[in-house]
This record gives C-alpha cells, structure tokens and sequence, in this order.
C-alpha cells in the first residue's frame, strides 16, 4: 500500500514489524524478502515517486580531496534511490575479497562468501540476471572472468504495483529521517521531515537503514549528536573507511590470438588477478576491461610502437591484415583501499531541513597506483609469454603523473562509512548488519562494506539484505514467543 503522507504512516507503523528507511536496491529488496516471509514493514522513502529539484537538493554536499563529483546528481532522493541511474553490471565478490589481501591495509570481513551464496539465486531473481558463467584461468596469476547483466532493474517501476497491492508492504513518500530516537540500548522511534519541515515520529519494534552509500553514514552521524553519543557509542568508525571504485583507461594493447578472451554480448572482455597474484604482487582486486579498437586506431598505435619500440611495431605491423583481435584499449575498474582518513563528516552547512550536509574527506593513495599498474603488467606478461601480443601503459600510469581528469574517473560506487566488523572499534555494525550496543537497529546496502573488491556493488547489496530479513525473521519470531 502507498501512504498518502506521513502522518498516515505514524498510524500504520503502529502494525508493523520492521520500518525501513530508503527505497533503493537495500530498502526493497529487504522489504519485498521480509514481506514474503509473513512480517509487516514500513518503507520510508525521503523523496517522492519521481524525481523532484525541491527534494533533491538536499542531497548536495561538498568534497576536499584530489578529485571531486557533484553529490547532488551522483546520490538519488526518489522512489526506487540509486536503481534509478544503475547500469545494470553484476558480479559476485571474489573469495579474497573477504579476506586480508595486503600488510597493513584491513580488507577482511566478518563474514564470508559462504555466508552469501545462499542468497545467490534469490539476488538474481530480483535483479532479473541470469547464471553466471564460471571464471576460466588463463594461468595462474590472471583470469578471464565473467560479468552478467540486468536489464536493468529500476526497483520503483518493478515494485510499484507490487506495493500497491500489498497489505503487508507500505511505503510513504517525503517521509526522511532526522534522527533515531534512542533509549536504554534501544531505538524507540525514528523522526522523520517532509519537505514542509514537519516532524513526525514513528514507533517500531525494529528498524533498518537503508538510504545510500553515503546518507546512512551522515544520518548516524546526525542521530548520535542529538542522542549525545548514544546510538553509536563506540564511534571511532562511523563515517570512515569510505571507498569508490577508480574507472581509468590504463593501457593499450596490441593482440594477435589469445584464447579464453572472447568478448561477452557487449562485445567486452574481462581480465582480473588470481588470490596468488594479489598475495604476491601486493596490490588490491581489480578488473581489466577489454575493448576491441578499430582499425584506424590500431595502425596509429602500432605507428606509436615503431617509434619508441622497433621490434615490436615491426612484429605487429605484420600481424595487422591476419587477426580477429588487433588494437585494444584497457580500462580497469578496481577496489581503493579502506583508510581511515577517507571520511565522511557533516559540514558547518545545513540543508533546507536543518541536517547538516555532507562533507567528503577522500582522496587515492600510491596502493591504488601500485594496484592498476601491476594488473596491466600481469596482462602484459601474459601476452608477452605465449607470444600473443604486447600491452603499453598509458603515459600517466607509466611516468606515475597523477590520475587524469579526462576519463571515466569513478563508477558511482559509495561504499563504507558504515562498516561492517565484530569489532566495535573498527566497525559500526556486526556481522547480522546491527549496529553496535544498539539491539535493534540495522543497516543495510554498500555503507557496510569492509572493502570493496572490484566487482560492482548491486548483486552483494541484495545479497547482504535478503541474509538481513533472514535475521530479522528470526528476531521477529524470537519476540513473538517471549511476549
């Protein structure tokens, strides 16, 4: 059921067995799980059902660091959140990904692939993907793995109706949070604002945050100021850690024949490291995109090649005319450390509601230069054994002048801030996705991630939620006996 307005959800909240704030991949994916399982929710989505200027404009916010993107158009405050602009790439995390990768640099999670795979075919329900197709090493420190892709899934024209319908699932527009009311280690009620500043306050046994990669650490942030330190009572790590996923074009490359690359559909191939490169060569996880040049740009490198290396543009100047795959240009998508100085904070500037906005302290640091660097060599190497091609990196990659301003740049990935750990000084939530001291507070999508991998965050944000309404069920039944 669609609410008309929030007063209409204070009274429906006084039914419901979960609130949930965001409508995006998290907060419905969680919701629709939830409902399915017999319990009663309640979404509360900041924005309307579109798009409005009024209501996103307060999610602008400002960035210090080496590199900047506007938070206004990059984070969404309407009805279905970041699904509206998602491009629709999945991908599992790897193994490693779970695990301590290099010295000095925490990437471990608390739990593990394991703990996810379960929500494997569910994840993919939702999000309309079909199987995936297994990795194929190439040797063994690279591999040639494998995306899928969803339509892609927008999570307010595929859940409308289904909302509506519903007698167990209500979602309530420009309904935003303004603080989670806490008492005795516990979430009372959360406070929400509409867009004419009224406050309303609704009660639930249990609540879940779900609003964004960036907006669930700035509510916390908020909320525990108003709680005078009491929501999260340990909170060396709420707002840091934050990551993004570096996309740059990092290398071109001339190939003759080399199986196990054939492009996907979308006319791409994907190259990545194995565990053993990733130990041995000390970086983090990254992924190489292949993309075939055309003809015109593949004489012109090789031209470049005779120049500064002869043997080599004589050697493809003769394989030019004889090959399926000639000219290539590599573009790389990777994880960026976890640092505790990539932070976000709330600024001395307040929205029109009266929250402060976000101010994002990040910057990239030489590992994430170390780590796109040796995933081009280890392609490189690879070419250069069996006689297949040659890869040149790019003259800002080579002479290590700094990250160009004229490419890609970031994949719109916000994750951290809220991280996950069993420890409470290193994280703010646990391994269920409950934060720490409280009993019934939960956070939901990226926020969470320890780190990154180099896979896109959708499939896992699923994922994560779908394991969270497995948990909540429980609590839910747990409650129903003691009462």
């Amino acid at each position: 059921m669609i609410l008309e307005n929030a007063q209409q959800a204070v009274s429906a909240a006084k039914n419901i067995d979960v609130c949930i704030a965001g409508s995006g991949p998290a907060g419905m994916s969680l919701a629709i799980a939830l409902e399915a399982k017999g319990l009663r929710v309640l979404i509360l989505e900041a924005g309307g059902p579109m798009y409005d200027e009024k209501s996103q404009a307060l999610m602008q916010g400002r960035i210090v660091g080496d590199q900047s993107f506007d938070m206004g158009i990059n984070r969404l405050r309407y009805f279905g959140g970041c699904s509206n602009h998602w491009g629709g790439f999945c991908r599992m995390l790897d193994d490693w990904d779970f695990r301590d990768k290099v010295d000095g640099v925490s990437t471990a999670w608390p739990i593990g692939k394991k703990d996810l795979d379960p929500y494997q075919e569910q994840a993919r329900d939702i999000l309309d993907i079909p199987c995936f197709a297994p990795d194929r090493p190439l040797n063994d420190m690279i591999s040639h793995v494998q995306w899928t892709y969803s339509p892609p899934v927008n999570f307010a024209i595929k859940y409308k109706d289904h909302v509506k319908a519903s007698s167990r699932l209500h979602v309530v527009f420009n309904a935003g949070v303004s603080n989670f009311v806490e008492k005795d280690g516990k979430v009372i009620a959360v406070e929400v604002r509409d867009l004419q500043n009224n406050k309303h306050v609704i009660a639930a046994p249990q609540f879940a945050l779900c609003a964004g990669g960036i907006e669930n650490s700035r509510l916390l942030l908020w909320s525990n100021i108003q709680n005078e330190g009491r929501l999260v009572r340990q909170a060396n790590a709420l707002g840091k850690y934050w990551m993004e996923h570096p996309h740059y074009s990092v290398a071109d490359a001339l190939v003759t024949v080399s199986p196990g690359v054939e492009p996907d559909r979308r006319g791409r191939s994907f190259i990545a490291p194995s565990e053993k490169a990733i130990r041995e060569r000390k970086m983090l996880n990254c992924a190489l995109r292949l993309e075939l040049t055309d003809y015109e740009g593949t004489r012109q490198l090789i031209s470049d090649l005779v120049c500064v290396a002869p043997r080599v543009g004589r050697w493809a100047a003769k394989k030019i005319d004889k090959t399926f795959w000639c000219g290539m240009k590599l573009r790389a998508a990777w994880e960026q450390a976890p640092r505790e100085s990539n932070q976000i904070r709330l600024g001395p500037t307040r929205d029109a509601l009266g929250i402060p906005q976000v101010e994002l302290h990040w910057k990239k640091t030489d590992l994430e230069v170390h780590t796109v660097t040796q995933a081009a060599t280890l392609f490189g190497e690879y070419l250069a054994a069996n006689n297949f091609g040659r890869v040149r990196l790019l003259p800002w990659l080579a002479d290590k002048s700094g990250f160009p301003d004229d490419d890609e740049r970031i994949g719109n990935h916000h994750m951290g801030g809220t991280r996950m750990s069993q420890d409470p000084r290193q994280g703010v939530v646990d391994g269920t996705c409950k934060v720490h001291g409280l009993s019934n507070l939960y956070v939901g999508g990226s926020s969470v991630f320890p780190s990154a991998g180099h896979a896109n965050p959708t499939l896992s944000v699923v994922q994560i939620a779908l394991r969270l309404a497995t948990h909540l069920e429980k609590v839910a039944k747990a409650g129903a006996k003691v009462s």
